[in-house]
Formats: C-alpha cells, structure tokens, sequence
C-alpha cells in the first residue's frame, strides 16, 4: 500500500489487516518502489497523487524493471482524468469500502487458486 495520507493509509492497512490481508504500507511512491525493489507482492495498492512521484510513475517503473510479474495493481485517485497503466484497476475516493474489499479479493483470489 502506497498512500501519502498516514491516516487513510493506516485505515486501509488496519482494514486489509482485518480481512486477514497481510500488509505493508509506504508513503511515497519512491519507498514504494524501493519495497518493490526488495520484496514481492501479490497486490499492490498506490494512490495516483503522491509527493514527489506519481503512483503511475511508480507502477510504470516497477513494469519496466519487471518487478510487477504476477503482481495485480490498483490506483486510487481522487482526480477525475486519471488513466492508469495498462492493467491496472482504478478506483475513485471517496471510496466505497464494500467495493475497495471487492476489487482487492479480485485482485487476489487467482492466486489463491495456484497456491500462490
């Protein structure tokens, strides 16, 4: 999870957590790619307006070092023309949260299924 606002990040963290998620949160979008860098995961979730970098931008370069293979993304924006990358669900805050855990057990239930 890589969201700049500590308390939405930290309320989606405790959410995810409570759904039996394991997560790991950063606030901008060169941790996040440092994390990538370093760690695999099987989701990764970026708001799109970041300080310094974009989520796009972060996204993009993880793609191109390829350290997003097997990895599902989604970018949340409160921005209303925001394109996200090729693959990558969008969703828009506010968020619904019934939605949000939805697109998340989405994102990750094909992996369930190969035991990943």
């Amino acid at each position: 999870m890589v969201e700049d606002n500590e308390d939405i990040r930290e309320g989606l963290t405790d959410l995810l957590a409570s759904e039996g998620y394991s997560v790991t949160s950063k606030g901008s979008a060169e941790e996040g790619l440092a994390l990538l860098r370093a760690e695999s995961f099987h989701l990764v979730i970026t708001d799109y307006m970041l300080p310094g970098e974009t989520g796009r931008w972060m996204l993009e370069q993880a793609e191109r070092e390829q350290r997003l293979r097997g990895t599902e993304a989604v970018m949340i924006t409160a921005h209303p023309r925001v394109t996200p990358p090729p693959g990558v669900r969008l969703m828009h805050k506010p968020l619904d949260i019934d939605d949000f855990l939805r697109v998340v057990y989405e994102s990750v239930t094909p992996l369930r299924a190969v035991g990943g």
